[in-house]
């Protein structure tokens, strides 16, 4: 709605023009009036109105004095002279100054309201032309932005450089910091452009709303649905001043908004054309998220050490997993995912190597599926899309949630073979095997006596629930141990290490190893050691 004061001298006058028309049907209201100039300029000083309907002939400060001071103060305010005969050479005079119309007294309900539209066209078309003018001010500072952080720009870029003074970048030297927001599972949960577009605008309205006025921050949007801040700093920056802002935004839209953003930070730079770098860190710490742990917001000098850090995955760690699948063992199955999660906490891996891993654990799960004569769709409900799955979880927590849902759904649909007449016989099979997989002679036949089945019979049983015949669950079950004593500490002798296994040759025990390994027995123990 607009605005409007009304100066004239008579007091009878001010309150018929208030009740001559209906203002407010014509999106205007009489926000003051005053009784002669001087009155009239501090009014407009404090109200800012769109129009001011004044007389010319008042005390003090005449109405051509006023329009000139409101033309030369505030100069969008629209002034409309209503002014008697005698004085229409001065309403003359002030169209030449910038009045934009005027009225003579005595009028009529419809004369007044003839200029009030006319009038109120004006403003509207005002309007429309700064509206205009801010979008494409917006526009190009957004574009000029975007282009900092995606592909910077260097001293000799003379034609960007004179661009950038519409950012009103008080220093090109100065030192700079990037930091990009990205809301969590944004594609997953709210597909909806709108939605989107309007959780971008939250952020951005946030954290214009937290900065304080001394500080340089240009908030726009980023590509791929990001928010970007670059900080122009001024003196040594503070790292702990800047978690603090952040992390505050996190809880903020969390709190009220009910959706979470990740924060990433990349480091300050000397110079203009260090924004790119800093963007580039900052986009690297959120392509890294599922390592960041619980926090929200990460610097990118807390996790640049992990690019280095490969690390080296047990690969009996899924093979143990998979033999406790295959024996419906679900305590020990929880108990191996909670050690592999452990085990990636524990050495800092990157996302990348992070999302290798638990796509390993995924392909291992369908594996057993096909093992036991299962289909994907009998176990998991439709459009199941594991690999786009995993790189949408927000955390290494949320992660191995989904992968513990995943094989606790696979455990409940493989049950009830665990109850079955073949069910217990594998088990009854594997609990001999387990206590005496050390005898060098164990081999089917004699597991077959001592249950007294047909060994044809118990290696069917094997293929059918565990995916492998007696003699590979002998060996794997001699393999798992021998890992286990290399690694022991117990500087154990080859020879030692493979009685205690079930082999009475040190070769051929050796041979067996790297077979199922792909590592001689002394490879494997230096480096599990390292």
């Amino acid at each position: 709605m607009y605005k409007a004061i009304i100066a004239d001298d008579e007091a009878v006058f001010r309150k018929y023009l208030i009740g001559a028309i209906d203002w407010g049907t014509h999106g205007i209201r009489v926000c003051g009036e005053a009784k002669n100039g001087v009155e009239a300029l501090e009014l407009i000083e404090r109200e800012s109105p769109d129009f001011a309907l004044i007389d010319i002939n008042m005390p003090y400060m005449n109405g051509i004095e006023l329009a000139t001071a409101i033309k030369e103060k505030h100069s969008s305010t629209i002034v409309l002279f209503v002014t008697g005969h005698s004085e229409f050479e001065y309403a003359r005079q002030a169209i030449k100054i910038g009045v934009s119309d005027y009225i003579l007294k005595p009028f009529d309900e419809e004369e007044l309201l003839a200029a009030v539209i006319k009038m109120k066209s004006e403003a509207d078309k005002y309007r429309l032309e700064q509206d205009q003018t801010r979008k494409e001010k917006s526009i190009w500072r957004e574009s000029l932005l975007n282009q900092l952080i995606s592909k910077g720009v260097g001293n000799e870029d003379k034609k960007m450089l004179n661009q950038l003074s519409i950012l009103d970048i008080q220093d090109l030297n100065s030192a700079f910091q990037v930091v990009a927001v990205e809301m969590d599972d944004q594609y997953q949960d709210y597909a909806d452009a709108d939605e989107i577009s309007l959780r971008k605008l939250i952020i951005s309205n946030i954290l214009n709303d937290l900065k304080t006025s001394e500080e340089s921050y240009y908030i726009f949007e980023g590509p791929e649905n990001r928010v970007v801040t670059i900080l122009e700093l001024a003196g040594s920056d503070d790292p702990g001043r800047l978690e603090e802002y952040f992390s505050r935004l996190c809880q903020l839209i969390k709190r009220h908004f009910g959706f979470s953003v990740k924060v990433g930070i990349g480091r300050p730079g000397k110079g203009i054309s260090s924004i790119h770098q800093s963007y580039t860190e900052s986009v690297i710490v959120l392509s890294n998220k599922i390592s960041m742990e619980q926090k929200d917001v990460v610097f990118y000098e807390q996790i640049a050490l992990r690019f280095g850090n490969i690390g080296f995955y047990p690969s009996e760690m899924n093979e143990k997993l998979l033999v406790y699948l295959r024996l419906h063992d679900q305590d020990e199955i929880f108990k191996s995912l909670s050690a592999i999660q452990q085990f990636i906490r524990s050495h800092q891996l990157t996302s990348d190597y992070i999302h290798m891993i638990l796509a390993g654990l995924v392909s291992l799960c369908l594996t057993y599926i096909y093992e036991i004569g299962k289909t994907v769709e009998e176990i998991f409900p439709d459009g199941f899309s594991p690999f786009q799955e995993i790189t949408r979880k927000p955390s290494l927590e949320a992660a191995f949630e989904w992968i513990r849902e995943l094989y606790q759904m696979t455990i409940e649909k493989s049950e009830n073979m665990k109850h079955s007449k073949s069910g217990k016989l594998l088990e009854a099979a594997r609990d001999y095997i387990h206590a005496h997989f050390q005898d060098s002679q164990l081999k089917v036949e004699e597991v077959s006596k001592q249950l007294y089945v047909q060994s044809r019979y118990l290696r069917k049983i094997f293929n059918q629930e565990l995916g492998m015949g007696v003699s590979e669950y002998i060996t794997e079950i001699r393999m798992q141990k021998a890992k286990e004593l290399l690694v022991s500490g117990q500087n154990l002798r080859l020879a030692d290490i493979s009685q205690m296994v079930g082999y009475s040759d040190p070769g051929h025990f050796s041979k067996s190893f790297k077979k199922n390994t792909g590592l001689s027995p002394s490879e494997y123990e230096v480096i599990k050691r390292k």
